[in-house]
Parts: C-alpha cells; structure tokens; sequence
C-alpha cells in the first residue's frame, strides 16, 4: 500500500483577503482547504454473468435456467474464497412474426473473490458452459476502503495545519485555533470495469479464461476549515 498527498497548497481555497468580522473582532476568519488520498492495489474482483435458457414452453425455460444457475452456485462453492450472489430472475414470451413462439427465462449472477486466481478459472468455466459474462470489475472492499480513509484523512489533517502556520506567519499573525472542519470522501473509488476479449466460440472460451489486472485505486478525504487567527 503506498501513501500520496497533494503537495504544497494544492487545492487551497480561502477567503480572497483574511478579514476580522468587525473593528472590535479580535481575530482573523480564515477559510481553507486540503485533500489527502491514499492508494492502493484493490482487493476485491467481481463477476456478473447472465444465464438465459429458451424452449417453447415457459416450464422447460425455467427448468432449464434453473439447472444452470444451481450448476454455476455448486462450483463457486467448492471454493471458500469466492461468493456468490443470485440476484433478478425473468421469463418472458417472443412471438416472431413467420416462426413460432417461445419463451426465454434467464437470471443474472454475481461472483466475487479477494483473488483473481481464485474467480478467473471459474469465468472460464461458465462462459464454456453458456453463461454471458456482462462485466468483470475490481473494487475494494468496505473495510479496506474504510481504513484508506482514515489515512488519508490524516495528511488532510496534517496538510491543513501546515497551511494554516504558513498563512498565519505570512499576515503577521498566529493561529489561535481550528473554528469548524467539515470532511467528505467524494473521490470514493468506483469499480474498474476491465476489458473482456470477445468469445470466438465454445471451444475457445472452454480453453481460455478471462484476464484482469488489478490496478492502483485512490481514496481521497477533502476537509475545509474555518480557522481563527490572532495578533
């Protein structure tokens, strides 16, 4: 895990001329800004897959989709690593205009493991096995996420007094204390979709699984504050 911090006053933001709030107002309002990040390797690697199954009947539909999903959820579970999520089910009717009609059942499925190694196999298997894969993605977990926060919550913090001693010193004055902080994390990270190769066919998707790398994601906390400075 490698840490990183804007650097100088990057992202200051504060009131375009320190002023004190009347004649009698013993101190300065200062109002400024910082941002912390912190970066790391994510650690956690979704799978989104559909299983769809078409007959003219709906039962055989569903019959058919059904054994599918139970096939794919007995595998992820020989390994304790992988988990597995059967999320929306649909069954729906075509009636082409010069063919007969038929019904389509289908239900999408999420896989997600902390090791590539472990849930790349697997996607192999289901696309041989006729399931779409719809999106691969890294993304870190809650917790992990949580605890990159936290980091870079503390170099916005220590930014924050940095630039408050420095704007302090460079008025004449002294920073008498922090009135108000406010913190966000709008640069939460979202999933890296990755690239799929496109399949060329059963038998290549039987030999082949799909590839993804887990690249850097960065966490940011940005805090604002109002601090008063005195003579």
């Amino acid at each position: 895990m490698a840490l990183a911090l804007t650097s100088g006053v990057l992202g200051l933001t504060f009131a375009p001329l320190a002023h004190a709030q009347s004649s009698t107002e013993p101190f300065t309002r200062l109002e400024i800004h910082a941002t912390g990040t912190t970066q790391a390797t994510p650690d956690k690697l979704s799978a989104h897959f559909r299983a769809e199954s078409q007959n003219r009947s709906a039962a055989s539909a569903q019959t058919g989709v059904n054994a599918m999903v139970k096939k794919a959820t007995d595998e992820a579970a020989k390994n304790t690593d992988i988990k597995a999520a059967v999320l929306q089910y649909s069954v729906y009717e075509t009636r082409p205009e010069k063919a007969r009609p038929y019904w389509t059942a289908s239900q999408t499925l999420t896989f997600s493991a902390t090791n590539g190694t472990n849930l790349l196999p697997l996607a192999g298997q289901l696309q041989a096995q006729g399931f779409i894969l719809e999106g691969l993605e890294w993304s870190l977990s809650d917790e992990k996420r949580q605890a990159l926060f936290l980091e870079a919550e503390k170099k916005a913090v220590e930014e924050l007094k940095k630039q408050a001693d420095t704007l302090a010193a460079s008025l004449g004055l002294h920073v008498a204390r922090f009135m108000q902080v406010s913190v966000s994390d709008q640069g939460y990270p979202h999933p890296m979709p990755v690239m799929l190769r496109a399949a060329a066919g059963v038998a290549d998707s039987a030999s082949y699984s799909p590839s993804s790398t887990a690249e850097e994601q960065t966490v940011r906390a940005d805090l604002r504050a109002t601090v008063l400075l005195g003579p």
